[in-house]
């Protein structure tokens, strides 16, 4: 969409134009759990506005990057942690095709979302493991760790 990655909360504003701007085209969105919960108000908008979309949630009822940027640190991870919420749920309260994903048969839904036409919007609410963390977080950590210690004012 051109919303660069882990721009958290800008998620849905973003869709709403891609889907304004190529009625013709399936807008895709991907976010987390906490990204979705930040523009809430907009998902209302999205399903109003958007022909034909996706809308996939990645939760694992944290604010990942938090935690596994800060938790290593020492940082307690508690205001990290977001409540299980039932996205699928408030999507079908809105008026969108919606279901909840934990495993791969789940995924059922969008194909037959697809085969019915792909209009509107369908949102999946893909129940993640909270504790896997991307092989570029830990990247991330271990130079960040590296800095550190090479840093004068760490010697």
């Amino acid at each position: 969409m051109g919303t660069a990655y882990q721009t958290i909360g800008l998620g849905l504003p973003a869709a709403v134009g891609a889907g304004r701007a190529a009625p013709e085209s399936t807008t895709v969105l991907t976010t987390g759990d906490g990204g979705l919960l930040m523009c809430l108000a907009d998902l209302e908008t999205v399903v109003r506005s958007v022909a034909s979309g996706v809308v996939v949630v990645f939760n694992d009822a944290t604010y990942a990057a938090e935690v596994h940027q800060y938790g290593p640190l020492g940082l307690a991870d508690a205001p990290m942690r977001i409540p299980d919420v039932d996205f699928a749920g408030m999507a079908t309260a809105l008026g969108a095709h919606a279901a909840t994903v934990r495993t791969l048969e789940d995924l059922q839904t969008l194909s037959d979302w697809t085969d019915a036409g792909a209009r509107g919007v369908l949102l999946l609410d893909c129940k993640i493991s909270a504790d896997v963390i991307a092989p570029y977080m830990s990247e991330i950590l271990a130079a960040a760790q590296r800095a550190r210690s090479t840093s004068p004012a760490t010697r």
